[in-house]
């Protein structure tokens, strides 16, 4: 029981960069000391977490770190006895399996550390919402079709109980851009935003049939057969190191070699609201809410699942389910809902000015971002 995740296994020309950087950089070490505490309280059935964690699985099993601490925030009972699914979780008398994936770029003999915009930036807005409906919603396709293809839900261990699959998007540029893009592909909806005469939003949801990009691809991954299996699908964008470095920050591996600033975009209360309010905040201020494990994290219930699971039963940071009048309808479970966020790490000991200056020009880029998509749209 336990996990070193840094014990030496390889010479470290053949350990994955992103390895590397975690486990030697000074900036890291919040990061590090959080991933440690989380990996000494889980357990190995397959017998190889440390060694993919230290080369080509390091994306996926970092997000498996992840789901590890999120589930035991929501106080779930943690099951990982079984070399498949990933993890049976258990609370109020009821358990859930749950299979980790992550979509990755295409396979190549080097290392391909993970990057939050894509390599070939579009041109234009309506170039950027097209690589989101487009090309990353393929990118989700192939991985959660394939999970679904293995039928989990015949293990005589997971028969007859719900069935979840928790997925992050490490495509080359999708990992900060994706959740509008999972939503469209699970439904096969799209949405169109309307002022009536009053003033008030309204939305229309549009049947989306295929995503079209580097292949094309049927939409409405609950209406395949076999989806009716799925009980929904988990969904974060927040499955990093830079998560788990803001947690230790902001907490006791807070480290005076860095100061962090989280700045990104996040759920707008305003029913009107079109977009997304913008923030950033050093990680750590008072000021602000602790940031939990759940911040990021989105649970998208299939309306057709053979075995549905209860609202807030996984403790996701929001949910969406299917409306009668054929639009997604999202729930909050925390007013600060944080849609996409990158972390800046500033080295030594930052003055309170640079921070300040920071936290302003982080703003800055993206409300300028922000205009620019509310433009296009108009």
């Amino acid at each position: 029981m336990g996990l070193n995740l840094f014990e030496h296994l390889a010479p470290d020309e053949t350990l994955h960069p992103q390895f590397l950087k975690t486990r030697d950089d000074s900036l890291m070490a919040p990061a590090r000391s959080t991933l440690s505490e989380i990996a000494v309280t889980m357990s190995d059935p397959d017998g190889n977490f440390v060694q993919q964690f230290q080369t080509h699985g390091f994306d996926a099993r970092t997000f498996e770190l992840y789901l590890h601490a999120l589930f035991t925030e929501a106080g779930h009972t943690l099951d990982r006895n079984h070399n498949r699914p990933d993890f049976l979780i258990s609370r109020d008398g009821l358990t859930v399996a749950v299979e980790a994936v992550t979509a990755n770029p295409t396979p190549r003999k080097d290392y391909q550390p993970y990057e939050l915009f894509p390599r070939v930036s579009p041109r234009t807005a309506e170039e950027a919402m097209r690589f989101l409906k487009q090309e990353v919603a393929i990118k989700f396709g192939s991985p959660l079709y394939s999970k679904m293809q293995k039928k989990y839900w015949t293990l005589p261990h997971v028969a007859g109980k719900p069935f979840v699959i928790a997925i992050e998007n490490f495509h080359g540029g999708g990992l900060n851009l994706s959740a509008t893009s999972i939503s469209q592909y699970l439904f096969g909806i799209d949405h169109r935003h309307l002022f009536d005469d009053g003033g008030n939003l309204v939305v229309e949801g549009n049947a989306i049939l295929k995503h079209e990009g580097s292949k094309v691809i049927p939409s409405n991954f609950f209406g395949l057969p076999d989806a009716h299996h799925v009980s929904g699908i988990l969904f974060s964008n927040a499955g990093t190191v830079p998560k788990f470095g803001r947690i230790g920050q902001q907490g006791h591996y807070r480290s005076k070699a860095t100061r962090m600033v989280r700045s990104g975009t996040c759920w707008d209360p305003n029913p009107n609201a079109i977009s997304p309010q913008v923030f950033a905040y050093e990680v750590g201020d008072l000021d602000m809410p602790s940031e939990p494990w759940r911040d990021g994290s989105v649970f998208i219930h299939n309306p057709y699942a053979l075995h549905p699971l209860p609202a807030e039963w996984i403790g996701a940071s929001a949910e969406e389910n299917l409306s009668e009048g054929g639009t997604v309808v999202a729930t909050m479970t925390d007013p600060f809902h944080v849609y996409a966020s990158t972390t800046t790490l500033l080295r030594g000991p930052a003055s309170d000015r640079h921070v300040r200056k920071c936290i302003a020009g982080q703003i800055n880029v993206l409300r300028l971002s922000q205009a620019m998509g509310e433009s296009w749209r108009s």
